[in-house]
Order: C-alpha cells, then sequence, then structure tokens
C-alpha cells in the first residue's frame, strides 16, 4: 500500500514540476536591452573591481566592473561573461547600452536564471570607459566572480566543452543507461521474473544525466537568456531521490520495512513546498536546496543503517557486496559534491558523484543485460512449449486442448458459433495400402485445405486421427454452407491436380448451437458429427450432396 501511495505521489510531483518547467518556458522571459550588432572577435583583457552597496538592489549589494579599450581593430572585438542568478547593466561612457533582467510581468521567479552575455566591442570605443554591474539576486550569489572572455562564441564554446568533455560524456551515459533501462523493463513487464525495479534506477539515472547536462555552462550558450534551463536541474535533482530510494530497497531482504518510506514522503513534502514557495514569490528553487539536500542525507543515513541490519541478519552476501561498493562510489561522489558546491556558492562542483555514479550503472547495465539475455532465452522456450502443447505438431492446427481452453474462457459464447465437424474418408485404408508416411500427408493435404477455406472466419483445430473440428463465430449457417461447399470443391480440384496422391474425401457436418436443445457447446458437435454420416453414406454412393441451409 506504502508503495503504491508513493509510486502515485512521485507520478502526481513529476506532473507538478513538468508543469512548473511549462511555464518558465511558455511565461517566463528576461527583459534584455542590445543595441549594437555583433562583429569581430579577439581576446582583450584588463578590468577593475569596486563594490557598491546599493539600497535598490535585491540584496543591497552591486560589484562595478571598470573596463578601458585602447587600439581597437577596425572589426571591433566581443566580450562575453557568464553570470549565475545575476542582474547586469553594461554602460559605455555613462549610457546604458546592455540591461539583463527578469521581467515584471512574470509569474514567479526574481532570476535571470543562468546567463552568457555578449558585448559588442567597437573601433569607435577605443578610449571609452565600460562599466558592467553585477547585481546579485541572492546572497549566496554574492561572491560569485564572472570570467571575462573575448573572443567567437563559438570559440568560447569548444573551450567550455573541451573543458568539461569528462563530465558531458559521462552524464550522456546516464542518459543513454536511463532509458536503456526504461526499455529493458517496458518491452519485458509482463515477465514475472524481470527485475521491474530497474525502471526506478532508469528514471534516476535519465534525471541524474539532464541535470549535469543542464548545469554545464557550454549548455546555457546554446539556449541563451533562457531561464528554464536554470530551473531545470532544480527539477531534475527533485526527482532523484524517490527513484533512487525505490531501486536501493529492492536490493535488502527487509526491503517492506516502512523506513525506506520515510524518505520518499519527506522528498514529496519538499517539493510541494518548493513549489508552493516558488509560485508565491517567498522563496527560489535556489533559496530552498537545501531541504532537497537534506532528504538526500536523509538516504545516505539510512542506507547505512539498512546495511548494517542486513549484514547482522542475513550475512554478507554478493548482492549486498555489490550494493555497498555502488552505494560507496555514489555516497563518496555526493559528499564531495555537496561540499564542493556550499564552499564554492554553487558555481563548482567534482566529477567524483557523477564518476562514482556512471561506474555503478555501468555494471548494473551489464548485469541486466544478461539476464535480460537469459529471461529472452526463457520466454522463447517458453513460447516454444506453448506452442507444443496447444497445436498439433503434425498440421500446426490447434489441438483438443487448445478447444478445451478456448471453450472454457469465461467470456466463450456459444450462442455465437456454429460448430463444423470434419472426418477424412479412408484414412486407415491409406496407412494400411501405401503406408503412414502417405497417411501423413493425407492428414496434412487435407489440414492445408481446411484451414485455407475456414482459417479467415475461425478456429480450426485437428480433434485427433482422422477428425477436425471448425469453431465459426458470429456468421450465419448461410455463409457456413458456402464455405462447406467451397471445400468441396478445392478438395476435388486437389485431387485433379495430383492424381497420384491418395484421393481425398472429406466428410462435413455443421451444426448451430441451440441452447433448447445443447447444454453446452459440447452437444452442439455431437450434433454436427452425426450429420457427418449422412455424407460419408453420399460419398460412398460416389454423389455428395453438401447440406444447404436457407
Amino acid at each position: 500500500m506504502l508503495k503504491r501511495f508513493v509510486h502515485i505521489s512521485y507520478i502526481i510531483c513529476s506532473l507538478l514540476l513538468m508543469f512548473v518547467l511549462l511555464l518558465t518556458v511558455t511565461q517566463l522571459k528576461n527583459d534584455v536591452l542590445e543595441v549594437r550588432p555583433y562583429t569581430g572577435y579577439k581576446i582583450l583583457t584588463a578590468y577593475s573591481v569596486h563594490t557598491v552597496e546599493d539600497s535598490s538592489a535585491p540584496v543591497g549589494i552591486r560589484t562595478e566592473y571598470l573596463f578601458h579599450f585602447n587600439d581597437l581593430p577596425e572589426n571591433g572585438k566581443t566580450l562575453l561573461f557568464h553570470t549565475k542568478h545575476q542582474n547586469v547593466e553594461v554602460y559605455v561612457n555613462g549610457s546604458c547600452i546592455y540591461r539583463l533582467a527578469p521581467n515584471e510581468d512574470n509569474l514567479f521567479g526574481e532570476t535571470p536564471g543562468n546567463d552568457w552575455n555578449t558585448i559588442p566591442v567597437y573601433a569607435s570605443d577605443t578610449g571609452a570607459d565600460f562599466k558592467i554591474d553585477i547585481i546579485p539576486v541572492y546572497e549566496s550569489s554574492l561572491d560569485i566572480e564572472p570570467t571575462f572572455y573575448f573572443g567567437s562564441v563559438l570559440s568560447i564554446w569548444v573551450d567550455l566543452i573541451g573543458k568539461n568533455i569528462i563530465t558531458f560524456v559521462l552524464s550522456l551515459v546516464a542518459v543513454f543507461l536511463g532509458i536503456l533501462f526504461s526499455l529493458l523493463v517496458f518491452t519485458n513487464y509482463r515477465h514475472s521474473k524481470i527485475n521491474k525495479s530497474l525502471l526506478m534506477m532508469g528514471i534516476f539515472s535519465l534525471n541524474i544525466g539532464i541535470w549535469k547536462i543542464a548545469d554545464i555552462d557550454a549548455t546555457g550558450l546554446l539556449f541563451p537568456h533562457s531561464i528554464a534551463l536554470a530551473y531545470l536541474p532544480y527539477f531534475t535533482l527533485f526527482l532523484v531521490c524517490i527513484p533512487f530510494i525505490l531501486y536501493v530497497k529492492e536490493l535488502f531482504t527487509n526491503k517492506e520495512n516502512i523506513f525506506w518510506y520515510l524518505p520518499c514522503f519527506l522528498s514529496i513534502f519538499v517539493i510541494l513546498v518548493s513549489v508552493i514557495l516558488q509560485l508565491t514569490h517567498v522563496a527560489d528553487f535556489r533559496q530552498v536546496l537545501w531541504m532537497n539536500h537534506t532528504v538526500m542525507g536523509s538516504i545516505v543515513v539510512l542506507i547505512l543503517l539498512m546495511i548494517i541490519y542486513e549484514i547482522k541478519t542475513a550475512g554478507l552476501h554478493g548482492q549486498l557486496k555489490t550494493t555497498i561498493f555502488g552505494m560507496g562510489c555514489c555516497l563518496i561522489g555526493l559528499i564531495a559534491d555537496l561540499m564542493i558546491y556550499y564552499t564554492s556558492h554553487g558555481t563548482s562542483a567534482t566529477l567524483l558523484g557523477m564518476l562514482g555514479f556512471t561506474v555503478y550503472i555501468s555494471v548494473l547495465g551489464i548485469k541486466s543485460f544478461r539476464e535480460a539475455r537469459r529471461l529472452m532465452a526463457i520466454g522463447m522456450q517458453a513460447k516454444h512449449f506453448k506452442q507444443m502443447a496447444y497445436h498439433d505438431q503434425l498440421t500446426g492446427l490447434y489441438n483438443r486442448a487448445a478447444y478445451a481452453e478456448y471453450i472454457s474462457h469465461s467470456n466463450f459464447n456459444p450462442e455465437d458459433h456454429i460448430v463444423v465437424m470434419l472426418d477424412l474418408n479412408n484414412l486407415k485404408r491409406c496407412n494400411d495400402t501405401q503406408g503412414h508416411e502417405m497417411g501423413d500427408r493425407y492428414i496434412t493435404n487435407s489440414a492445408t485445405l481446411i484451414e485455407q477455406v475456414f482459417g479467415t472466419v475461425g478456429k480450426c483445430y485437428r480433434m485427433g486421427g482422422d477428425e477436425f473440428c471448425v469453431l465459426l463465430n458470429k456468421i450465419s449457417l448461410r455463409e457456413c454452407a458456402a464455405r462447406v461447399k467451397r471445400l468441396h470443391e478445392e478438395v476435388s480440384r486437389h485431387n485433379q491436380e495430383h492424381p497420384t496422391n491418395f484421393t481425398i474425401q472429406i466428410a462435413c457436418g455443421y451444426e448451430a448451437y441451440n441452447k433448447d436443445i445443447d447444454y453446452d457447446l459440447n452437444d452442439t458437435l455431437r450434433r454436427a458429427d452425426k450429420m457427418i454420416y449422412h455424407e460419408k453414406f453420399a460419398m460412398k454412393q460416389a454423389h455428395v450432396t453438401p447440406r444447404i441451409d436457407t
């Protein structure tokens, strides 16, 4: 019950965060003033810094960066710098040429997000004074000093990708494995032995990968001034805790212990509170991120306690060793990342967390696909056994067991059916005079003709020996009679085309279910079987007159 509640709550929280993200994409925007077209690019660095108190600023402080350009070339230059939750104003000789701030009409949020700011510098600006005001939105952004670049956007993007290439590749691996785990579960979901908790690991992996990709500075160059991109890492971090704990608990013998669900409830509470605070302008996601980190800390403590309990109750078994190794890799990296995050005010992180996690899910991936291959082999074998259980091995038609299962199904309605019974004349004489190989050919050729005529409108069964049965569903007796007549025609044509084979003769009898005289469909079958003898007598007289109901 608790597991179902957590699953439903997680889905609701995911949809809620997706809705908020949709709002950021469609409703939030920055006011960006850019009055200069882009020209050439070249590297140039030199500036001074001053901190100024400003009561109109969100946190009462702004930082001024002063540039003075001399001897600029004719094609000009471009200054680029990245800001995190900071408003920006750029002045040239006291005139504002660039401004970045959240739009006043935004539904919620006080931050412009993480942005790349591109400032063209003309040849005519030689000797001019440039002042760049960086205005922090949060106190945690006070000590974030941007790095100023001079050069082409493409050059800087390539340089940033090069610096973050390991993180970028690991993130892509996490996204790929997340999709792979999810597809593995969905494509084998009906298989009782598939480890369905891998879906939770897939969701966790997917969120981790998206978080890191969105958090890389180089990604911001592809989506300039996107507030949604700034919020995306928070959304994905909110969504990692529940699938992670739901996956990990399945690795323990006491997986139904109620304590496993405590971090899940805490995570749901944090998500709901964070969204409410964000939408009501009380606090932005960044300001309450510590609550999600608290949830992560509670998960660390819980897992450590559960490992100790597992060792005491079940011993240090193989799966627990793998779990300890994987958790160790993830937890060491997580602790390092959190320490660096808070000491750098959110501007830096290590690769240890991502690396440890990637190693763990790669090991899981190898084990999971080995298991998937084994399950696929079992599935193919089971399918083969089912084929053997419900199909006649000689003709490929359904057998008597399949007939019994079909008419005993809870949804089966006998009133919609017509039973056609068929009997192969002279099969024993064929076996006695021409051998069982010719007898088997007689049976298979007859089965082919029966399937050819009736297979599109009903189910064909070999009941045993020389007896066949067809169940026709929701067709009239007139159409059934037409099909019987066509069968006789096909038999005649086959005998003419294969004169050296033993002559095929198929006697038919058919009856529709009658609730007044039939207890079940087997009674209908017996009535149809009696009708065969009339046709057998006619065939012995060398004159086949199939019955046609009107």
